[in-house]
């Protein structure tokens, strides 16, 4: 009888001792909780100072590539102009060869209709080399010839240099009238064998570079 008072009276204490265990494990589990979710907190919000650090670094190299090619453009844009510059500077240039080619080749023509006068001094010359006798000097039309030869070089020098940086003669002779090329400075009368807005005649000449008209043709159209 006294044994079994005995367990019931060490049956409340079990409880009370198992009601405190049970509530001294609540408190660690939510003192690890409250660690757990202080843990999973700094991680996030490491991940994203992270993930903030990343996206400046990102927005940083962005700002740098746009203005790099900003450069870039820029310096293609100033290039070109300064291209564009030197070749707007070189076609008076090749207006006046052009100017003296036309010259030299009318000189020629003139020359060529004093045969008479040629025919004279040529077999004068040859009479002198027949003697073993030196020229004494070329006749004109040589000395023009020449001189002629040496202008169209240095023309076609020129223009091979500027075909080397893309820039080419505007077609025009034969050509239809097209404003964005060419500019007409006189008309003539169409007829049959002239189409309306044909060019027929070159006035000066013309440059393109590429697609950009660096100088408009001035040419004679038919109306």
């Amino acid at each position: 009888m006294s044994e079994f008072n005995h367990a019931e009276l060490d049956l409340p204490q079990q409880i009370a001792a198992l009601r405190e265990a049970v509530e001294k494990l609540d408190r660690q589990v939510a003192r690890a909780g409250k660690e757990q979710f202080k843990a999973t907190s700094l991680a996030e919000a490491q991940q994203q100072n992270l993930k903030a650090m990343l996206d400046q670094v990102r927005a940083g190299e962005a700002a740098r590539e746009r203005e790099l090619t900003q450069l870039r453009a820029q310096a293609d844009r100033e290039g070109d102009a300064a291209r564009l510059a030197v070749i707007v500077r070189l076609l008076p240039v090749l207006d006046g060869l052009d100017e003296a080619i036309a010259a030299g080749e009318s000189l020629l023509a003139e020359e060529e209709s004093t045969a008479a006068l040629l025919f004279g001094q040529r077999l004068r010359e040859a009479w002198r080399v027949v003697k073993g006798e030196s020229p004494s000097v070329a006749p004109p039309d040589e000395h023009w010839a020449a001189w002629l030869r040496g202008v169209e070089f240095v023309r076609e020098r020129l223009l091979e240099v500027l075909a080397a940086e893309g820039v080419q003669p505007i077609e025009v002779v034969g050509q239809p009238f097209d404003p964005n090329r060419h500019h007409a400075v006189e008309v003539i009368a169409a007829d049959a064998t002239l189409p309306a807005g044909l060019i027929t005649q070159e006035m000066r000449r013309g440059y393109r570079w590429g697609e950009v008209v660096v100088r408009y043709a001035e040419v004679v159209v038919a109306r």
